[in-house]
């Protein structure tokens, strides 16, 4: 059975972030946010730096955000060398997808994908004072079944305008390339 939260290394180092709030010990929050995500409570909105959800729990909406940091120009350049490598090497990706291996070679370059904790900037419109909260937690899980469904969101987070070159699919050529006059034969 795969795994509801983490299916691909990209969503798993997601989780593992959201999940390393229980290393001073059992956070009481963690099944609640997992119950919210996998209950589809969040609603996110998604843009290069920047997350937002409505968490819906118990009828009452608590609104998100979490800021996160952008790559370096740096740490740019090299994340689109290797993704080109990659792209060019697995040709056969649904288009969102990106090869597993890519996220290890990101990882062995240091070029983060995912953002710690505490180099978030995440805020929450309710009541409790332990933060994170339940919401916040809620959204990175659900942040993390996105990137597991699309991959290529976990770089498009990072980096502003982020539009790695697809390879070319063979069997589809794009409108533009049609001679409208001699398409049906004249």
């Amino acid at each position: 059975m795969p795994a509801e939260f983490g299916a691909t290394p990209w969503g798993r180092i997601w989780v593992r972030t959201v999940e390393s709030t229980a290393a001073a010990g059992p956070n009481p929050a963690l099944p609640k946010a997992r119950s919210l995500a996998r209950n589809h409570a969040a609603t996110l909105t998604v843009g290069t730096g920047r997350v937002e959800a409505e968490v819906v729990v118990s009828g009452r909406t608590q609104q998100v955000r979490i800021d996160l940091p952008r790559w370096s120009e740096e740490e740019r350049a090299e994340a689109e060398r290797l993704v080109g490598k990659a792209l060019a090497e697995h040709q056969n990706l649904a288009a969102g997808d990106l090869p597993d291996s890519l996220e290890a070679d990101l990882r062995r370059e240091k070029i983060g994908v995912a953002v710690a904790l505490d180099d978030m900037d995440a805020a929450c419109d309710c009541k409790t004072r332990r933060r994170p909260c339940v919401h916040v937690l809620a959204t990175l899980y659900t942040l993390s079944q996105r990137i597991d469904e699309r991959p290529l969101l976990a770089l498009e987070l990072r980096s502003p305008g982020w539009e790695p070159a697809a390879p070319a699919d063979p069997d589809w050529t794009p409108l533009a390339d049609l001679d409208v006059e001699s398409f049906y034969g004249s």
